[in-house]
């Protein structure tokens, strides 16, 4: 009567809710599950739960501790100055101060305090370094080798408990702390082969790193400081200022080279995963300022050459074999099938150089078979194709590579006989007499010709259809070196230069229509993309050549070849197509 409720309105509240509750336990029945007791229907949600804040006062709290921290640090260095205690005893004091940092770091880290244990490792590290800076700079306690040494292991310890923990901030602080730490000292000691040892170590630790837990950008600036560190081992070589011997900076260069192919090999052909970005760029410079820094090493000093070139034809055949045998054949990844081709290719044409005085001929026979070698390793195409082939998908890259190794090998073989030197000079140079019949030109010039004359990878993939890129390259330099042989026949140091000017035009004319006959064959097809570029190459020559030096007579005769030529090469190039 007075708005108290009835003890008849409680009961039917009551009844409600066990009927309410008998039909959640109903649904939970006929969904499958186990029924869950309901919350009573009048309950208010549960709201929801905010996100850990930012607390001030423990920030304040953290930040006031690590000065407090740094103040012991600065203490202890108070000490040393003041001669309490040797440097090298203060230096100690200091390192075993921030250690025990450290370990509140791991501590920290094991209880779930990630932002206390970031804290610990500012302070660990930023008590670590600079007393390493000073103990070599300042009191001298430590050489440049010992500092390498201190500044590995401080970098590696501090590590181990970042990755333990699984406190990337950390692992950043010291690696970023260390680069920049092995730059300053190796610029106040002079000292460069110690800390391009200490930059190897942190690398291979740090790309290993990024294998296992995938911090994978904390190895790109360590790679870059290692690569660094052992290019200005060859500069000190180079300038004559470096202190080390030979054969221990060659040993450092091949550590640099052999830490990262090693563990990309690892990871690649062990564990089965493609190469990625930073794999490909840092092998390849690995690669080059590695192995190539020891070559020039080895080549100024003259000792430990023959040693690397059997390092290198090893390891290029071993890359070779596994790009062909392993990856292609079993892996199917395309990308490590590239990425080990290209180390192959690399390999041997270092190893040719160093180890032979004319590497010209090998090159030469190198282009040959894997021309050849090409045609020969793809899987049949059409009904006979095998369904569940290993290396499915992967005739058109060994078609293509192959092929782009043929044009490679051909083109250094041109440039180190001096037949594209040779060619240039006698189609644009001044005119001089010239040996026609050079053993060593007519041979690397017959390696190309039947490099473009062995036939093309049948297509059978996307990538086949770049195979006439390096088919036109072998096409370029041969009719290039066809074309100066015509001219050196007939050129001599005493023909005048007008006459010289129509002997080329004519040649060029001629080489027009030759390039247009040879496109109408499928087997060199490639010819009839440079008929243009060759008539093209006529008019800026008749222009700057012929128009300046020539006679009347002679100008004549050069302006109706190279008329002729542009009338009759494009019937020749209609007709090839109309008959193909």
């Amino acid at each position: 009567m007075n708005g108290e409720p009835r003890p008849s309105d409680d009961r039917l509240a009551a009844l409600e809710r066990a009927v309410a509750a008998l039909d959640a336990r109903l649904g939970a029945l006929e969904a499958g599950g186990a029924p869950a007791m309901p919350r009573e229907i009048d309950e208010d949600p549960p709201a929801p739960r905010a996100g850990p804040a930012l607390d001030p006062v423990a920030l304040m709290t953290l930040v006031g501790r690590t000065l407090v921290v740094l103040g012991g640090a600065y203490l202890l260095r108070a000490l040393t100055e003041a001669g309490v205690w040797p440097p090298l005893v203060g230096v100690a004091a200091g390192f075993a101060y921030a250690a025990s940092w450290l370990v509140a770091v791991d501590r920290a880290g094991r209880r779930g305090l990630r932002v206390s244990a970031i804290f610990h490792g500012l302070s660990a590290t930023i008590i670590a370094l600079p007393i390493l800076w000073e103990a070599v700079t300042k009191f001298g306690a430590i050489g440049g080798g010992g500092a390498a040494a201190i500044l590995t292991a401080t970098a590696m310890a501090v590590l181990t408990v970042a990755v333990r923990a699984r406190l990337q901030t950390v692992a950043w602080m010291i690696v970023l702390g260390a680069v920049v730490s092995s730059l300053a000292l190796t610029a106040a000691t002079g000292a460069v082969l110690p800390f391009a040892v200490a930059d190897i170590a942190l690398g291979v630790v740090t790309l290993w790193i990024g294998y296992t837990i995938d911090w994978v950008w904390l190895r790109w600036p360590v790679a870059a400081s290692a690569d660094i560190a052992v290019l200005a081992l060859a500069a000190g070589v180079a300038s004559r200022t470096a202190s080390n011997a030979p054969s221990t900076i060659v040993a450092v260069q091949l550590t640099l080279m052999t830490g990262y192919l090693a563990s990309i090999a690892i990871r690649t052909l062990i564990r089965g995963r493609d190469v990625n970005v930073f794999e490909a760029l840092q092998g390849g410079l690995a690669l080059a300022v590695g192995f190539g820094g020891a070559v020039f090493v080895a080549r100024a000093s003259g000792t430990g050459g023959a040693l690397l070139a059997g390092i290198a034809l090893a390891s290029g055949v071993g890359c070779y074999a596994v790009a062909f045998a392993f990856v292609a054949r079993h892996q199917g990844l395309r990308h490590n099938f590239y990425f080990y081709t290209s180390l192959a290719l690399a390999l041997v044409l270092a190893a040719s150089m160093l180890g032979l005085g004319e590497p010209s001929l090998l090159w030469a026979a190198l282009a040959v078979l894997s021309a050849w070698t090409a045609t020969r390793v793809q899987p049949p195409a059409g009904p006979q194709a095998p369904t569940a082939a290993p290396a499915e998908g992967f005739g058109a890259s060994l078609g293509f590579t192959l092929a782009l190794h043929a044009a490679v090998y051909f083109v250094a073989a041109a440039l180190a006989s001096n037949l594209l030197a040779s060619s240039l000079a006698a189609l644009v140079g001044p005119p001089i007499r010239q040996s026609p019949f050079s053993p060593m030109l007519f041979t690397v010039f017959a390696a190309g010709c039947l490099c473009w004359l062995i036939p093309a990878p049948t297509p059978i993939g996307r990538a086949d259809r770049f195979v006439i890129v390096p088919r036109l390259l072998i096409a370029m330099v041969v009719a290039a070196a066809g074309a100066a042989w015509l001219v050196v026949l007939v050129v001599s140091d005493g023909t005048d230069a007008g006459l010289v000017a129509t002997i080329r035009t004519a040649v060029l004319a001629t080489t027009a229509l030759a390039l247009a006959w040879a496109g109408a064959a499928p087997r060199t097809r490639e010819a009839g993309w440079l008929v243009y570029p060759t008539l093209v190459a006529g008019a800026v020559k008749l222009l700057a050549e012929d128009l300046p030096r020539s006679t009347a007579a002679t100008l004549f005769v050069a302006l109706a070849a190279y008329g002729g030529a542009l009338i009759a090469a494009p019937h020749l190039m209609r007709a090839a197509r109309i008959k193909n």
